[in-house]
């Protein structure tokens, strides 16, 4: 505990507002400082400074680093290649072989034919 040097007493209204107390929570202003508390005489402590003394050890600093590098990296990270797509041979596909890309242009054009012939299907359904 200690006594304050200077005392303004506009809390934060003529000067801008520099912080509060953790004790009392009185607003200190920019003419105040990082000082004693005029009320509770208890020490106001500038913690952007203190922030930056522990950065390099704080495992919350690195945690934010880490995400914010993969932040960064989203783009790269969600480019998917699809593994299915050869199991389903298809004509177009990347994967396969001519042989396996001419089979399977065969087979898509049977079951073309093999569907449109089912659309010609007449029922008759008698009461």
């Amino acid at each position: 505990k200690g006594k304050a040097k200077r005392i303004c007493g506009c809390y934060g209204t003529k000067h801008n507002p520099l912080t509060n107390c953790l004790h009392c929570g009185r607003i200190s202003c920019e003419a105040e400082g990082y000082d004693f508390c005029p009320f509770c005489h208890i020490l106001i402590e500038d913690f952007s400074q203190r922030i930056q003394g522990e950065r390099s050890s704080s495992s919350a600093m690195l945690h934010k680093e880490r995400l914010l590098e993969f932040d960064r990296t989203a783009a790269a990270r969600t480019h998917i290649l699809d593994d299915q797509e050869d199991y389903f041979v298809s004509s177009n596909s990347m994967w396969s072989t001519q042989e396996e890309q001419v089979s399977a242009r065969e087979m898509e054009e049977e079951r073309r034919k093999l569907l449109h012939e089912r659309q010609k299907q007449k029922l008759t359904i008698n009461f």
